[in-house]
């Protein structure tokens, strides 16, 4: 499963093995004192495969997670909003 996910340096595409991977979900969490989510892939017979400093995830793939998106009242996600000048 192929993923676009904004990183700190921009946008990117993850993969996580589609053969192993039963869903995926989302995590929060603090790195280096901001808020990011973590992309845990599920699989049952190896452990989980972990995408961690994700600061969004596309709209168009959010439908492809298990979880949702942990977004602000105006659609931004919330390590971005976070990110954002008061």
């Amino acid at each position: 499963m192929d993923l676009r996910v904004r990183k700190p340096d921009g946008w990117t595409t993850v993969s996580l093995d589609d053969d192993d991977v039963e869903a995926v979900t989302v995590a929060g969490g603090r790195t280096d004192g901001h808020l990011s989510l973590t992309l845990i892939g599920v699989r049952s017979s190896q452990p989980n495969v972990r995408v961690q400093d994700v600061l969004d995830v596309d709209p168009d793939d959010e439908s492809k997670l298990a979880s949702e998106v942990p977004r602000a009242d105006d659609g931004t996600c919330l390590p971005l909003d976070q990110l954002r000048p008061d």
